[in-house]
């Protein structure tokens, strides 16, 4: 049985988480309902790096030249050596900036400089300072249990990792810094698989077949991605807005996510940039 001082404990802990996350939803709602007001210019890279990692290619070529490795490795990868780096780019950022307009800012592209310039408060500048783009293999693992028997079958996969560093200030705070953050998403061939169990023999049999990465899939994950990356931006200002206006020690320790389009706010796990120091 409870002591009954633990049980007020208890309770009075939880009133208070309960009144905090109140008060931060609160405020929550009120920036997104003010998302109408505030003014983001959007700075854009004009090229993407490229690296491909499937360096056991250069055994097969034969070449030791490390200055000659790089670029020898671009020319055979199966991806990068033919996909364009404006396409790409410019799916990236119509994804983007069309997915910050559903939250409701006003975007500006650098094309609207002097539109942007006549805005005098309210105002973000994000620059996504670098794309690149890293072919590699990706070990993937299907696995199944069956009758307390463990069974799996590796596939290497086909695979592209998109990192993305983004340059983010409130250009109403004129001494604040401006911090970097990072994010990284893979997109690969997808393995179909399923495993048959010989009830008779006890043998298992493992059937599969691949879908193969595709260079228009490539292209149409960028997009995808640019509409992902707006979502963590507006979480990003979201957030930054709670820990200015809730003491630190009021604050809780979670990080809000805000779905626009069924208006609902929750916690985040990992789907949010990384602050990088």
């Amino acid at each position: 049985m409870k002591h009954p001082f633990m049980k007020i404990f208890i309770s009075v802990i939880i009133t208070a988480i309960l009144v905090s996350c109140s008060h931060e939803k609160k405020l929550a709602t009120e920036f997104a309902s003010r998302a109408n007001t505030k003014n983001i210019f959007v700075l854009s890279p004009d090229y993407l790096f490229k690296t491909n990692l499937k360096t056991y290619l250069m055994d097969s070529l034969g070449i030791a030249d490390d200055e000659r490795k790089d670029s020898l490795l671009l020319l055979h990868s199966e991806y990068l050596s033919v996909l364009n780096d404006s396409l790409f780019i410019a799916n990236y950022i119509y994804g983007y900036t069309k997915t910050l307009g559903k939250f409701g800012f006003k975007v500006f592209n650098q094309n609207q400089t002097g539109q942007f310039l006549m805005n005098d408060s309210n105002s973000y500048q994000v620059n996504i300072a670098q794309i690149e783009l890293e072919e590699t293999l990706y070990s993937f693992r299907d696995e199944i249990m069956i009758y307390d028997k463990y069974f799996y079958h590796d596939h290497n996969l086909n695979a592209v990792y998109v990192n993305s560093w983004f340059e983010i200030k409130n250009l109403d705070e004129h001494n604040s810094d401006q911090q970097i953050y990072f994010t990284t998403d893979l997109i690969s061939d997808v393995p179909d698989g399923s495993f048959n169990y010989d009830i008779f023999s006890g043998k298992v049999r493992y059937m599969y077949n691949i879908d193969s990465l595709e260079i228009k899939q490539i292209y149409d994950f960028a997009y995808e991605l640019g509409k992902v990356y707006a979502g963590y931006t507006f979480d990003l200002l979201l957030n930054d807005e709670l820990n200015s206006k809730i003491e630190p020690g009021k604050r809780s320790s979670r990080y809000w996510r805000y779905d626009p389009g069924n208006h609902v706010f929750f916690p985040a796990s990992d789907d949010k940039f990384i602050i990088l120091d």
